[in-house]
């Protein structure tokens, strides 16, 4: 339950300042993936953020509208485009990541350096032990395929 608390204020917070920029929260894991990979596709966005192909599509598509992202198509397959931050883009890149910098510094404001590395270490942990059980979903899936 505290985990769940934690989480709500932050990404309470997390929403009230990026929708004050003018960008939807949604939108943010793709700023930040093409701002550190340019010129992705719409296929490897969608695998590497873990996100259905037509929800990147629709994402990919306010995202242009509004002016974040610029789409090229590729030069051997013009049914594939590859998809670029603008400089209105570049911009919101930076901002989210002075945002977390500040959200990180106020949610570990009383830590110290080892209670961060430790904080790190478990969350590290949870998260592995959560993608393992992902591997006894995808098992129980097939056992009952199996009945």
């Amino acid at each position: 339950m505290m985990l769940m608390k934690i989480y709500h204020l932050y990404f309470s917070k997390v929403f009230r300042y990026i929708t004050d920029l003018g960008v939807h929260p949604g939108q943010i894991p793709l700023i930040r993936l093409l701002g550190k990979e340019e010129g992705l596709s719409q296929r490897e966005i969608s695998q590497k953020l873990h996100i259905k192909p037509p929800t990147v599509t629709v994402s990919l598509r306010r995202m242009e509208n509004s002016g974040l992202i610029k789409r090229l198509p590729d030069e051997r397959d013009q049914r594939v485009s590859h998809n670029y931050l603008t400089e209105k883009g570049m911009e919101m890149y930076h901002m989210t990541h002075e945002l977390a910098d500040e959200l990180e510094q106020y949610t570990f404001k009383g830590f110290t350096e080892s209670e961060k590395c430790l904080m790190r270490r478990l969350f590290a942990q949870m998260i592995e032990n959560l993608d393992d059980m992902s591997i006894l979903e995808k098992k129980q899936g097939t056992d009952k395929e199996e009945m």
